[in-house]
Order: C-alpha cells, then sequence, then structure tokens
C-alpha cells in the first residue's frame, strides 16, 4: 500500500492555505484597524463582507483537510503498526 500522505504533499497544502488566507487576514486586519482609527470606507466595507466569508470558507475547508490528513496518519501509523507486530 502506497503512502498518501507525505511531507511535500503536506508542505504544498500548508503552504496553499497560507497564500488563499493571508491576504484576506491581512485585508480585514486592516479595515478593523481602519474602523477603530475612526476612519469609514464604504467601499472597503462593502468589499470586506465577500473577503470575511471567503475567509471563512477557506477556514472551514482547511479545518476537514487538516481532519483528514489526521485520519490518513492514524491509518498510517496503525498499518505499520500491524505490519511491524506480525
Amino acid at each position: 500500500m502506497q503512502s498518501t500522505l507525505s511531507l511535500p504533499k503536506l508542505t504544498v497544502g500548508i503552504a496553499l492555505f497560507v497564500l488563499t488566507g493571508f491576504p484576506l487576514v491581512a485585508y480585514l486586519w486592516e479595515t478593523l484597524n481602519q474602523l477603530m482609527g475612526g476612519e469609514v470606507r464604504p467601499a472597503r466595507l462593502a468589499l470586506s463582507v465577500p473577503a470575511a466569508l471567503l475567509l471563512a470558507g477557506v477556514l472551514v475547508v482547511l479545518s476537514r483537510t487538516v481532519r483528514r490528513w489526521e485520519a490518513e496518519r492514524a491509518r498510517q501509523v496503525h498499518a505499520s503498526e500491524g505490519h511491524s507486530g506480525s
């Protein structure tokens, strides 16, 4: 049985989530910073709503992906323990 969970796969997956999520977090952070500073820009606020929804979607996909990685890792450990115990 070939291993489906590898370090390169994990690295690429994590990099994709960081590259997708970081600009969204930065944009929302700056929007919040401006609001707290008393600077209200309606256009920026209008863009923040879809950005926040997109970030929420990325986080949901991230959590499901990490759970899948954990399950794959547990299967790999269980399979290797079964083979070494024989």
